[in-house]
């Protein structure tokens, strides 16, 4: 795919530097003189972040834990404070028509200041019943407490984020150094929060490098440094499909990483899957993309489906059902912890020149644009229209596959 913050890192750093059922957190037992009270405290460690406190009979405060969530794992389960935990996730990034995500500063959606967009788009996304959001990147210098605080919702029905920075093939190489301070920088800024279930080292980067055995030293270095501060997040990738030879590749070295990603745009299947990264791999799987543009061609150019996309609807409803059957958190021997849509809503920023060719094509940012040749037999519409992919269009109108979805994880 295209991707979000191509250059955000390198930017600032070289600028200034089963959707089956939600897992219920218990609430210990044992709790003696207190009760749990709506009582805010501010963490010195983040400032924004509001922590539940317990109080006394009397009222004086007594400090809870700041992070009450645990990730490991086992085996190919994801556990969240050891218990199974299936990613019922959303690819998420949401740029306003007209917008890019590397127009700094105001490229990156989740700072306070923005919260009329995120706010509406976080409770759509807990009433599908999405549990998981992954981000492809935002500003290492700026506040998104409060997004997070909203993703979280105080531990009633929260949406845990994974959070990671674009590192284009090559860069794990070439621009080792400050790739490694940036994820530094992010896990130090994000660790103590609850909604953070982990990190996510870049997004189909591997390239070239897949047999390069310095690539994958240095990828390494990033989870080690990345477990060594948030030893209770996950690491995991967002490889291309390959056939698993990254996954094999990287095996013997990865040992700090906790979850292979892989993004899978297979059709309504996903056939042998399953089968080949079982034999790659015993740690567990995120399929980290899955999705299908809305449209079809009409004399060579794209325009939306008819009946509001409903054929995307049945691709999604047959292959989430399939992933459903290979699932972890309630058949530990299956390979797949989780899964996140792509993408939450059209993407009208992403198909630039000159990848986007051919009459009309306009290349803007405010007008939504294509690439003439790029058909393929995996997509209802035949044609992958990479500003298309949304549950929802630009201005938020549900498509059917919305409540596909809600059916299938919203119970």
């Amino acid at each position: 795919t295209i991707f979000p913050y191509h250059n955000v890192a390198t930017n600032f750093l070289t600028n200034s530097i089963r959707m089956k059922k939600f897992t219920i957190l218990a609430i210990p037992a044992v709790i003696l003189a207190f009760i749990f009270a709506g009582t805010q405290f501010t963490s010195p460690e983040n400032p924004a972040f509001t922590k539940p406190v317990s109080v006394n009979e009397d009222r004086t405060e007594i400090q809870s834990p700041q992070d009450v969530t645990n990730w490991t794992t086992e085996g190919y389960q994801v556990k969240l404070n050891n218990k199974p935990f299936f990613a019922k996730g959303m690819g998420y990034q949401p740029v306003p028509v007209g917008s890019h995500p590397n127009d700094y500063p105001n490229g990156d959606y989740f700072m306070k200041e923005y919260s009329n967009i995120y706010e509406p788009d976080i409770k759509k996304m807990r009433d599908m019943g999405v549990n998981a959001i992954k981000i492809y990147s935002w500003y290492p210098d700026k506040d998104h407490n409060d997004f997070l605080n909203k993703c979280y919702n105080g531990g009633n029905k929260p949406i845990y984020v994974a959070v990671g920075y674009f590192m284009p093939p090559g860069t794990i190489i070439g621009e080792f150094d400050a790739k490694l301070k940036l994820f530094k920088q992010l896990a130090e800024s994000t660790k103590n929060h609850p909604a953070i279930m982990g990190y996510m080292l870049g997004n189909e980067n591997v390239g070239g490098d897949v047999n390069n055995s310095a690539f994958w030293t240095n990828y390494n270095k990033i989870a080690a440094a990345l477990k060594s501060i948030a030893p209770n997040k996950l690491t995991f990738t967002g490889l291309v499909d390959d056939g698993m030879a990254s996954v094999k590749a990287g095996n013997n070295y990865m040992v700090n990483l906790d979850v292979w990603g892989i993004n899978v745009f297979r059709g309504k299947t996903l056939g042998n899957f399953y089968s080949t990264y079982q034999s790659a791999s015993k740690k567990p799987c995120f399929i980290t993309e899955l999705g299908f543009p809305a449209t079809v061609r009409e004399n060579g150019v794209p325009k939306m489906m008819p009946d509001n996309a409903d054929d995307v609807g049945e691709y999604a409803e047959d292959v989430l059902n399939e992933i459903h059957n290979n699932s972890s958190d309630d058949e530990p021997d299956d390979p797949i912890a989780g899964v996140f849509w792509f993408m939450f809503c059209d993407e009208w920023w992403k198909q630039e020149c000159p990848a986007c060719y051919g009459s009309p094509c306009a290349c803007s940012k405010s007008t939504h644009d294509f690439t003439k040749d790029n058909y393929t037999d995996n997509f209802p519409g035949k044609y992958w229209d990479e500003e298309w992919f949304g549950l929802y269009t630009a201005d938020r109108q549900p498509r059917a596959a919305v409540n596909v979805i809600k059916e299938l994880w919203g119970h």
